[in-house]
């Protein structure tokens, strides 16, 4: 089976494409700057193609090479700005063309990448896959568009399409700036961790685990959305406390430092039987294995003259 997976260097890109790498023949779009340092070692099982889904030849090439299927993890994303960006209609309209143009070329399944914002999270948890749809920003709004026009695309070109939701992931090389790598990079400088009182219940997967759990998407033969979660409610001030714990800096972790953000869901948490029922999925790593991985990452950044590549 040839895969083409797109995004392929990014946080849940990168583990994936390592993945898919053991198992099939890959074709792994990156940006057009993009640093591949981190893909050198899988190269010879890789085919990397550098481009920007916005231009339609690069749609032409990966069309061209005729992939069995493909998993879009390719999007907008800055940290600063994603939730409302602009962009993210340019992301819309990318995935679209290239699904049609994949499923004219014979691609016989398309998994796509969507967020567990683009549910009702006023509404009951856990959420399913058939909780109520209610994006609030422009990022969850686009992921729903393009969920539901993917849906129709795979009807006209003979295409199984599944729509993966992801929950809330962490791991290496995520952005710094996101709630994980800021705690833990406050801790490991010796700085005060500012955090809010911490009562938001959330989902929190690593991003091996999230990896594994798209691949076992594409290896089944599930259509429609799948939730890709834990499935386990954890507060944000666990996870804070946690990081305190392992960094042995707990002192330093100051809950309710921070106001709640304004809107912030209180409770975001997923159901995972699909996931785990249909895809045969497990985690392989428990929260705090989890944590301690990504600390070490991070403490290894920190100790080391940076590399290209290294983040």
């Amino acid at each position: 089976m040839k895969v083409l997976i797109t995004g392929a260097n990014g946080f849940v890109g990168l583990p994936l494409t390592r993945l898919a790498a053991s198992r099939c023949e890959v074709v792994a779009l990156v940006s057009p700057r993009a640093n591949t340092a981190h893909l050198d070692a899988i190269a010879p099982k890789v085919t990397l193609v550098h481009g920007d889904l916005t231009d339609d030849e690069t749609i032409e090439r990966l069309a061209r090479t005729r992939p069995d299927a493909c998993i879009h993890a390719a999007w907008y994303t800055n940290a600063s700005d994603y939730l409302d960006s602009p962009r993210n209609v340019d992301s819309l309209t990318a995935t679209l063309r290239l699904a049609l143009r994949l499923g004219a070329a014979g691609c016989r399944r398309f998994v796509g990448v969507g967020t567990c914002l683009e549910y009702d999270t006023a509404g009951a948890v856990p959420l399913t896959e058939s909780s109520p749809l209610e994006p609030g920003r422009l990022y969850s709004a686009c992921k729903v568009g393009a969920w539901h026009a993917l849906r129709q695309v795979g009807r006209l070109t003979n295409m199984a399409v599944a729509w993966a939701r992801l929950f809330y992931l962490y791991g290496p090389r995520e952005d710094s700036r996101r709630f994980v790598p800021s705690v833990v990079g406050a801790l490991l400088e010796g700085r005060e961790a500012a955090v809010s009182p911490g009562g938001q219940v959330r989902d929190f997967l690593y991003v091996e685990d999230a990896a594994a759990a798209l691949w076992a998407v594409a290896s089944s033969s599930v259509q429609g959305a799948v939730n890709v979660g834990s499935g386990e409610p954890v507060t944000v001030a666990h996870i804070a406390r946690t990081l305190g714990m392992i960094v042995d800096r707990q002192r330093l972790v100051k809950l309710g430092a921070l106001p709640y953000r304004p809107g912030d869901p209180m409770s975001i948490c997923a159901d995972v039987r699909r996931l785990t029922e249909e895809c045969a999925w497990k985690p392989q790593s428990s929260l705090e294995a989890g944590l301690r991985h990504t600390v070490a990452w991070w403490r290894e950044q920190s100790t080391q003259p940076l590399r290209a590549g290294n983040k």
